[in-house]
């Protein structure tokens, strides 16, 4: 009868120890290796029938690499995985087809030699080989869904979902650019060709002509950067890894070459449409323009009178009074940015708040030019805070969710691993054939109460988490 070598990849000392001792014991001729490195090199070297791997080996998702080693060079092999990690499912899932199965620490042994017996027996058929595609085959086989992704979370941002146009405007230049990425690709080209050149000076025209700022052409590009990189992510079990670390770079150097370009032609435009261009400014439905003198605004776009809750009537009979607008503990600001703009012209951006009729405080943003000495009158830019103000403390909410994220998972690796030993070592102990009557009571009874602790640590890990 042939004997079924497995390749045991684990970095925890006590779970390798311990799961090659259960394994050897049941008939099994393991390899039991630490690192990603020595498990390559066995890949490469020696027969196994079935992988066993942690899924982090030093690095999260670490064990990924090693299961797509042993299937590109022993695609005859069972692979499975194991994790400590409680929230991994998902991510399993979406390898499934790489995959044959995946076991939670601390597993039960009698299903994992199962399972392994399962493959020994040929009750599972042999895997293909995964197809394996270039960046660029990817790219142009997931050209509409890119397109789909990256409009979506264009749409998103509110300044650019309020431009008037239609979805075939907004995307109009995405396909040409994909076609443009893959071409470079394919050709293997350190430089932009003439025609993507041509495309990206043409799209910095129609933005322009479009009402687009330049930061808001920025943000496009990198959006669409953003959803490449997440295309090639959920492929990336069946992507050619030998081009993969090239073609990203050459992804972000002509997205990069080609938005300068962009910015280039769009800036290009500005001499000849300045006065619409402040037209437009003034028109802003997100902009607050206006044009102040010691207290008061005596000129305002609707965006700003909006925003500070006054009419045009209130303006035109001078009631619009900045000054005691503001709170007190702003003022001084006010008084260093005034004189900023009587001696330089110009002040640098500060932030601070109006108190509004409805009893409100909003948050500014103000910069603002001097038009004149006498009298002294300004103009100035105000930006509404309170979303970016909200987004803020969004982000501040993510970080922490993500820091006490990290902190859980963390604490399942450090009591699962040690859980999974232990139960590896019970079964030893189990399986010992001098063992008396009384030790094997003593080790049912063991056995039973990690079952208990393992049980209660999940029950609290998943409270905690959620």
């Amino acid at each position: 009868m042939l004997v079924t070598k497995i390749l045991l990849v684990d970095d925890d000392p006590g779970v390798l120890r311990s799961l090659e001792a259960v394994l050897i014991r049941s008939g099994f001729e393991v390899s039991a290796v630490a690192s990603v490195p020595e498990a390559l090199e066995l890949i490469s070297s020696k027969h196994f029938d079935v992988l066993l791997s942690d899924l982090n080996i030093g690095q999260p998702g670490d064990g990924f690499t090693v299961v797509s080693a042993m299937r590109r060079v022993q695609p005859h092999a069972c692979t499975f995985i194991l994790t400590g990690y409680p929230d991994i499912d998902s991510a399993i899932q979406a390898i499934r087809s790489q995959v044959d199965n995946y076991f939670s620490k601390p597993l039960r042994v009698e299903e994992l030699l199962t399972a392994i017996s399962a493959a020994r027996d040929g009750k599972r058929a042999a895997a293909k080989p995964a197809t394996l595609r270039k960046v660029a085959d990817l790219i142009r086989e997931s050209k509409q869904n890119i397109c789909e992704r990256w409009v979506e979370l264009v749409l998103k941002d509110a300044e650019l979902a309020a431009l008037p146009l239609t979805i075939e405007q907004r995307t109009d230049h995405v396909p040409d650019l994909l076609d443009d990425l893959i071409t470079r690709l394919e050709l293997q080209s350190d430089e932009l060709g003439q025609q993507a050149a041509e495309d990206a000076r043409k799209h910095g025209q129609m933005r322009f002509q479009q009402g687009y700022t330049i930061p808001q052409v920025l943000f496009e590009t990198r959006v669409l950067q953003q959803v490449l990189s997440t295309v090639i992510q959920e492929n990336l079990l069946g992507v050619e890894l030998s081009t993969l670390v090239h073609d990203i770079q050459e992804i972000g150097q002509s997205l990069q070459a080609e938005v300068e370009i962009s910015i280039r032609a769009y800036q290009a435009q500005i001499p000849i449409s300045l006065q619409a261009s402040f037209s437009l400014l003034y028109q802003s439905p997100f902009l607050g323009v206006a044009i102040a003198d010691e207290n008061h605004i005596i000129d305002a776009n609707d965006a700003l009178l909006k925003m500070i809750e006054c009419t045009r009537e209130q303006l035109t009979a001078g009631q619009v009074d900045w000054y005691q607008m503001t709170p007190e503990k702003f003022r001084p600001l006010d008084i260093i940015a005034v004189e900023q703009l009587r001696e330089f012209g110009t002040c640098v951006p500060f932030e601070k708040e109006f108190n509004l009729p409805s009893g409100q405080s909003l948050p500014f943003l103000i910069g603002a030019v001097r038009l004149s000495l006498a009298p002294f009158q300004w103009s100035a830019y105000m930006v509404n805070l309170t979303e970016q103000r909200r987004v803020q403390a969004a982000e501040q909410k993510i970080r922490e969710w993500e820091s006490r994220h990290r902190l859980i998972n963390d604490l399942a690796h450090e009591i699962n691993n040690p859980l999974a030993a232990m139960m590896f070592t019970i079964h030893l102990l189990n399986t010992h054939p001098d063992l008396s009557d009384d030790a094997r009571q003593l080790v049912v009874d063991g056995n039973a109460m990690l079952e208990r602790i393992n049980v209660a640590v999940n029950r609290v890990l998943l409270e905690v988490q959620y």
